[in-house]
């Protein structure tokens, strides 16, 4: 018996290579809108508003001009993103694949599911390291100047904010997630997974809530939305994706530690140029 993936495959009328490339656009894009939908239902329905984080600086009113019109360009370029730019990104990813051995349209389609957690929890493990290195380059003057200030310009974070990034900001965002996966050669199925979850988390970490059913943002992740939130807010450290811990060992969650030790009272933000 084979798996669902292969028989999809076998009955795909094109090339494997489309075939990558549909899929990963309709998994990446299909789910980023889903996540994005389910926090705008959250938003109008009032629901889990007591888990909202806080928008204490005047700044950060979501109903200001201004946050109204960088949504809007924020939206404009998520659909873009999501016809455009992934289904481009995925056709150039396939050779990749083949080049490292990644299991597509062969066999009988079968991946265990200890072989699937192994994998996707490297590529977690592997993309949080890659991801606090270059996030933490790019707070620098010169690297933060050209590249990393357009995402910025959110200094309270939402759901369309985690797609809003000039374009080598958005391949450097984009590397740490594929990187680890390429190298050990994951399966399609593994590589879809992470997908995944790497979708959910990047929405939830920008979308303002801190919720505690969450499970990527409790146990080995606690705190990611409270972590990303302040990033923006405070522009201070925590650099990390996943987990706190490069954070921790590097001394780059001290402000955040502080803040939130002091009932959220902090210094103003600091704001790069």
């Amino acid at each position: 018996m084979t798996s669902p993936l292969l028989d999809m495959c076998s009955a795909w009328p094109f090339s494997e290579h489309l075939f990558v490339v549909a899929l990963i656009t309709g998994v990446h894009g299909g789910l980023q809108w889903l996540f994005c939908f389910f926090f705008i239902a959250l938003d109008c329905l009032g629901w889990c508003k007591q888990y909202k984080l806080p928008r204490e600086k005047s700044y950060m009113d979501p109903l200001l001009p201004q946050n109204i019109a960088l949504d809007h360009t924020a939206f404009w370029e998520q659909i873009v993103g999501t016809c455009l730019g992934v289904p481009l990104f995925a056709w150039g990813l396939y050779p990749a694949m083949k080049m490292r051995g990644c299991a597509i349209c062969v066999g009988d389609g079968h991946i265990s599911l200890l072989h699937l957690i192994y994998e996707v929890g490297i590529m977690i493990i592997g993309c949080d390291f890659l991801f606090y290195w270059i996030h933490r380059a790019l707070h620098l003057p010169l690297f933060y100047k050209h590249i990393h200030r357009r995402h910025h310009e959110y200094k309270a974070s939402n759901i369309w904010a985690s797609g809003y990034f000039s374009i080598p900001d958005l391949i450097l965002n984009i590397l740490p997630g594929i990187l680890p996966g390429l190298l050990i050669g994951a399966d399609l199925s593994s590589l879809l997974v992470f997908t995944a979850l790497r979708e959910w988390q990047s929405i939830q970490s920008h979308a303002g809530y801190d919720l505690p059913w969450d499970l990527c943002n409790r146990g080995p992740f606690v705190g990611g939305a409270r972590r990303h939130d302040f990033h923006h807010s405070h522009n201070v450290g925590c650099y990390g994706d996943w987990f706190p811990w490069w954070d921790y060992i590097c001394g780059t969650d001290v402000a955040y530690q502080k803040y939130y030790s002091q009932g959220r009272k902090s210094p103003k933000p600091v704001k790069l140029s």
